[in-house]
């Protein structure tokens, strides 16, 4: 499911707030507030951060656009 969102949507060209409004509230943290974060795939997989992937859209801090996506841990 995430593979098709990112081949669907160019979300390095999105605001913090379409993500917002594309996928709800964040379900993770990840760094700052200002990171969009949701815990995704299966909850065997745990890190510091939670049980499951975190995706993260990390975003500019001065104007809120998205820089890079990643997921943490990182997909193997």
């Amino acid at each position: 499911m995430t593979a098709s969102l990112l081949k669907k949507h160019d979300v390095t060209s999105y605001h913090r707030k379409e993500i917002v409004a594309l996928l709800g509230e964040p379900t993770g943290y990840y760094d700052y507030d200002t990171n969009p974060a949701y815990f995704v795939g299966p909850t065997t997989v745990e890190s510091m951060y939670g049980k499951g992937y975190l995706l993260v859209f990390l975003t500019d801090k001065s104007n809120g656009d998205v820089d890079s996506v990643m997921f943490f841990p990182e997909v193997e």
